[in-house]
């Protein structure tokens, strides 16, 4: 009795691991994607990346300005503006999927209009945004998405300019910045809060007394809980010169924590931006050095660690990267529409420099 061997057929078998490599890489690549987080905008045109800056991805690249994107709150879409003219100001507001797929106008306003700063409500149903559709000067909006119908809710009684609105998780209240006007075109900022239907608008924290020092009070932030709020604080000269930068995050009784980055920045700095991350364990800020050449200020972004006061730098381009905008959560990003744009592409599109330094800020 003889045992025949069957020949082994090495070719199927070849192509079966093969296969299976590419799955993997397929899967991995996904999860890549999918663990994109942060929102920005950078070279006018919007991106997102990982947790730690790793991953970049290119969701928009039309011949306008695009920036100021927001996360909708489940990670399905992206809420940001756009100028369609390139002479004159014509920002209108649009929405797109979450791999930048899917590109619809909300608004159609006329030249020289500008709708901007969107933020979602916490059901998804409705936009808060900034426009000067009824004046010279920029107030708060809401915009139901199902029927596009705007409602204005600050500046109705008196002139004055708001923007930065920011929903509570609730969805009952929102934040805002409000220009405080003192006369001669100079004007303070500080946070105000209104109910989200535009009745009961009150300051946060009191005006500041006119004096020597301007008070800018911006980038106001509601944490996931509804229990902290953050923003930026600047206080300098009538000169434009604002030395004193602190982070504050307030609890509702008044109770703040104020967080000073000079050092840890190595100078002097200017802020383009703020949100929370990691559950309220962290917060994004971007900002760019004052103490270096005007052709170098780049903005980047920047991680902070509350809880042990490690700051982490995330992007080093050379352009600005700012506005970044933080998703809790599971994300709908898939790699369709521009999402390929990698790394590398960057590089030799927009001339971005790397190093072994930045390598320490977009590895894990």
């Amino acid at each position: 009795m003889h045992n025949h061997l069957k020949p082994v057929n090495t070719s199927l078998n070849l192509q079966v691991i093969i296969g299976l490599i590419l799955c993997c890489l397929i899967v991995l690549s996904v999860q890549s994607i999918a663990g994109a987080k942060i929102v920005f905008d950078y070279n006018a045109s919007i991106y997102v990346m990982n947790d730690n800056g790793s991953g970049i991805r290119r969701l928009t690249g039309s011949q306008f300005w695009e920036g100021r994107p927001h996360w909708s709150p489940d990670g399905s879409q992206i809420a940001f503006e756009r100028n369609l003219e390139k002479d004159i100001q014509k920002y209108q507001l649009f929405i797109m999927n979450a791999d930048g797929t899917d590109q619809q106008q909300l608004t159609h306003n006329g030249d020289g209009d500008r709708n901007g700063d969107p933020t979602w409500s916490p059901d998804g149903r409705y936009l808060a945004f900034k426009s000067n559709r009824n004046s010279k000067r920029s107030n708060i909006f809401v915009m139901e998405l199902e029927s596009r119908a705007v409602k204005q809710l600050t500046g109705i009684e008196e002139e004055s300019s708001s923007t930065s609105p920011d929903w509570s998780p609730d969805g009952k209240e929102i934040l805002y910045k409000k220009h405080i006007l003192r006369g001669g075109g100079i004007a303070d900022t500080n946070i105000w809060v209104m109910s989200a239907d535009g009745t009961n608008q009150r300051p946060l924290l009191p005006d500041q007394d006119p004096g020597p020092q301007l008070s800018f009070r911006v980038y106001p932030r509601w944490s996931s809980d509804g229990q902290r709020i953050l923003f930026l604080k600047s206080i300098g000269g009538l000169q434009g010169d604002f030395p004193i930068k602190r982070f504050v995050v307030m609890r509702p009784n008044g109770a703040k924590k104020e967080i000073d980055v000079n050092e840890k920045m190595g100078g002097e700095w200017v802020g383009s931006g703020l949100c929370w991350m990691d559950h309220g364990q962290a917060f994004l800020f971007s900002a760019g050095l004052l103490e270096v050449p005007r052709e170098k200020q780049y903005h980047d972004i920047y991680r902070y660690e509350i809880t042990t006061g490690k700051l982490r730098r995330l992007t080093r381009h050379r352009y600005h990267d700012i506005r970044p905008h933080w998703v809790e959560g599971a994300l709908a990003v898939s790699p369709q529409g521009k999402l390929p744009t990698q790394w590398g592409e960057m590089k030799a599109i927009y001339g971005i420099e790397t190093s072994a330094e930045n390598e320490k800020y977009t590895s894990p």
